[in-house]
């Protein structure tokens, strides 16, 4: 479903992530179902101006997560999962800067995801609890929508790293 350009709604940047979203499932060749779809349009319009959620240390957040209480917790792993989630769909290439392989950003956000997913079971929020553990399932193909809606390298390089990237 394609977002109207501009209504009182519906802001330009949801707009525009929308179409983001649309042409990488296009180009992944993948269908989202509408609430995933609209969890990485959300993820993208929420983190627009967050720099720092790419550069938190996954493993540490994680660990730190368990300390932290109902919606503090919640909101902790939500912001580790959405890192992740970026890490693994744009910015693959951190992984050789950061010595670990490419999985670590998968692992690390299903991770967060799920927990999240069996927290809110605990606390009796069902619903959202569903939809965090489809993301956590879903992870691998919302990862692989963000990549294909990157465009296309622009020189050999930038080829060259992408596909230095995938052997890992």
């Amino acid at each position: 479903m394609l977002l109207p350009a501009k209504t009182s709604d519906v802001s330009g940047e949801v707009s525009l992530f929308d179409s983001l979203v649309s042409y990488g499932e296009e180009r992944a060749l993948a269908t989202l179902p509408h609430q995933l779809h609209g969890f990485l349009v959300a993820c993208l319009h929420e983190h627009l101006r967050d720099a720092g959620v790419t550069h938190q240390v996954l493993a540490f957040t994680f660990l730190e997560a368990p300390r932290m209480r109902g919606a503090e917790g919640n909101v902790h792993l939500k912001r580790m999962g959405d890192g992740a989630l970026l890490l693994a769909g744009f910015f693959p290439e951190r992984a050789l800067r950061l010595n670990v392989t490419p999985a670590y950003f998968r692992s690390m956000g299903q991770a967060a995801y799920a927990t999240l997913s069996t927290r809110l079971f605990a606390m009796g929020k069902a619903e959202p609890a569903k939809a965090y553990n489809a993301v956590a399932h879903s992870f691998d193909v919302l990862a692989k929508v963000l990549s294909a809606a990157q465009a296309a390298p622009q020189t050999s390089w930038g080829a060259y790293r992408r596909f230095r990237v995938s052997l890992t």
